[in-house]
């Protein structure tokens, strides 16, 4: 710096703080293949992982949310939206609580409210979805 002096800065310092509640949740997204396009039915295998679809046809979802904390979860909300080149096939609907949604042949997104989950209890989300052509 020549004749200049100059002052080292100080260290910056940033804290970021999380709180943990008893309550924690678990998320799982499986599908299925809907060759009939007909919605979900009680014999529908779901799987999480890859499923290979082609324009016209229809996949369904299903988003398990669980509670796996030791306390209830509170105003729980599961939120999707339809994938790109899609439109619901069927409504989406939940085993807990209530679901809005685009309507059949839209596209959009997907809010089930679910409430309060009491420890190991679980509520499931269930939409389809056609792949455009």
């Amino acid at each position: 710096n020549g004749s200049y002096t100059t002052t080292v800065p100080a260290p910056t310092v940033a804290v970021d703080s999380t709180t943990v509640i008893a309550g924690n949740l678990t998320l799982n997204k499986a599908q299925a293949l809907d060759a009939a396009c007909a919605g979900p039915t009680g014999g529908t295998t779901y799987t999480i992982g890859n499923l290979s679809a082609k324009p016209g046809q229809c996949v369904l979802y299903q988003i398990t949310a669980t509670n796996v904390g030791s306390a209830d979860a509170t105003v729980v909300v599961v939120s999707d939206v339809t994938p790109t080149y899609t439109k619901i096939s069927s409504a989406a609907v939940t085993t807990v609580g209530a679901v809005t949604g685009p309507a059949v042949g839209a596209t959009g997104a997907i809010s089930a409210t679910i409430g309060t989950l009491a420890p190991a209890q679980s509520a499931v989300v269930t939409f389809g979805v056609k792949i455009d052509q």
